[in-house]
């Protein structure tokens, strides 16, 4: 996808996750598409280290401010993910892709394992919610006494390293455009791309259609709280995001909502 498209893309998902709290948040879609295409032109904006946020927008229901990251200035962008935050609830990372006209999905494997990343230095901030905490203990306690009840020695189990390491998160995303009679959007998870590339650079559009989180069904679990990243501190976020970007040269829409 060419950048431009990537921000469409991305800026009618921030619209459709935006629709919960407002029927019509047009001027946000096109705020975003406006101020990326001076950025193609004219290169990054440049922050002031007292103003974060480029833009804020103060709706009936919400505050919403945006943020722009890209931490190779001067340097040409590769493409343009989201980053879409509930304040104090949840954060959620999508970066889009569409079919190629030979019927293939093509990935760069690299930005895929460092959105995978994202999601992990996220978990790794995990204690900083209490609640988030409790329910992790609640679903490890579960399975560690099943699992005793199976193995004396469970200690000696390798089932122990995944319970060590399962989080009940699901926070970086990929959005799939594809084609067959008619255009069919679904969301997955980066666990989901990485199984069915096994290894490879691409696969076919088949492998997904008909599956995955439909745009509607993924607004409503994150409003509901069910998919998405603990949220954490601002200054973390901002550090691990400017991390990414440097990594993959890639643009950071980064949008926080906070419910009045």
């Amino acid at each position: 996808m060419e950048f431009q498209e990537e921000v469409e893309a991305i800026s009618n998902i921030s619209m459709m996750l935006l629709q919960k709290l407002e029927p019509e948040p047009e001027y946000v879609k096109r705020y975003i598409e406006e101020v990326c295409k001076r950025i193609q032109k004219e290169g990054l904006i440049h922050f002031q280290d007292n103003k974060p946020w480029v833009k804020t927008f103060e709706g009936d229901k919400y505050t919403l401010k945006i943020a722009f990251i890209h931490a190779r200035r001067g340097e040409h962008i590769t493409g343009a993910d989201l980053v879409f935050e509930l304040k104090n609830k949840k954060v959620v990372f999508i970066q889009s892709k569409k079919v190629s006209p030979n019927g293939r999905i093509y990935f760069n494997r690299l930005q895929l394992q460092k959105l995978m990343e994202l999601e992990w230095q996220i978990y790794s901030f995990l204690f900083y919610s209490t609640a988030y905490f409790h329910e992790w203990i609640e679903i490890v306690h579960y399975l560690f006494h099943e699992l005793r009840n199976k193995y004396d020695l469970l200690f000696l189990n390798p089932c122990l390293l995944f319970l060590l390491s399962f989080y009940p998160f699901r926070a970086a995303f990929y959005h799939l455009i594809m084609v067959q009679n008619r255009i069919d959007e679904r969301i997955f998870h980066v666990s989901e791309i990485c199984f069915s590339l096994a290894g490879k650079k691409s696969v076919h559009q088949n492998e997904f259609l008909n599956q995955g989180l439909k745009l509607d069904e993924f607004q409503k679990m994150f409003w509901e709280c069910k998919i998405g990243g603990p949220d954490i501190g601002e200054k973390r976020k901002r550090n691990i995001l400017y991390l990414y970007s440097m990594h993959t040269n890639r643009l950071i829409i980064w949008l926080n909502v906070e419910e009045k």
